[in-house]
């Protein structure tokens, strides 16, 4: 165990170097004047000190005890992908069936898959989210949303 995410560590810094050189490539600029690379620089820094501070917290860390129980032993990994896959329809939907429509159909999914609500607290949860989110974006700040087929954007 201690090997394996010792190696993933390691993995994680060396995607957040790559990162970083790429951005610095894009010229990252200052905090007064950020340049293309500013953000992708910043992010992929933050990523190499966490997976430099991991890989010493499980270098230094003691052995573990008998009967230890991974953390990722109880994960429902099937809701995860079940997630992913909703996730990646939404962006293909997205521009056929409008925000209104995809944002309903995918905060339906993910309540009723993750939530196990009652079928009024699903739909009341998922009509608040759309409306604060078209208020907030489409209202305040102006951002055009996808349409759609129907013209519902």
């Amino acid at each position: 165990m201690k090997r394996s995410e010792q190696v993933i560590s390691l993995f994680w810094m060396t995607l957040a170097g790559w990162v970083c050189f790429g951005a610095v490539r894009l010229k990252v600029g200052s905090f007064s004047d950020p340049g293309s690379g500013f953000l992708p620089f910043w992010v992929g820094a933050l990523l190499g000190v966490l997976a430099l501070a991991h890989f010493f917290n499980i270098t230094l860390a003691k052995p573990q005890m008998k009967g230890y129980e991974s953390p990722w032993a109880n994960v429902k990994w099937r809701n995860g992908v079940y997630v992913i896959i909703a996730l990646l329809l939404y962006t293909f939907l997205l521009p056929r069936l409008g925000y209104i429509l995809d944002t309903f159909l995918l905060m339906l999914f993910l309540f009723s898959l993750l939530g196990r609500q009652k079928w009024w607290i699903v739909i009341l949860g998922t009509l608040l989210i759309i409306g604060i989110t078209y208020l907030v974006f489409k209202i305040w700040l102006l951002v055009q949303f996808p349409a759609g087929w129907w013209g519902l954007g």
